[in-house]
């Protein structure tokens, strides 16, 4: 059995955005594209802001 938590998304614009856990309840984020990465450990407390955020975002009623 795998404790994997990996998820990894490609976007449109050919941009990678993983995800992973990290250390004691933290998640490691990572976005690269060619020719530039960047990556960060959040705390539980952060990644749970991050998430929040997210969330908020996708709850607003999409209009066309």
């Amino acid at each position: 059995m795998s404790n994997d938590l990996q998820t990894t998304i490609y976007t449109d614009d050919k941009v990678r955005v993983s995800v992973d856990q990290w250390d004691d309840g933290g998640a490691w984020l990572s976005i690269a594209r060619s020719g530039a990465s960047m990556y960060t450990a959040l705390t539980r407390a952060e990644a749970e802001q991050l998430l929040a955020g997210l969330q908020a975002i996708l709850a607003k009623e999409v209009t066309a």
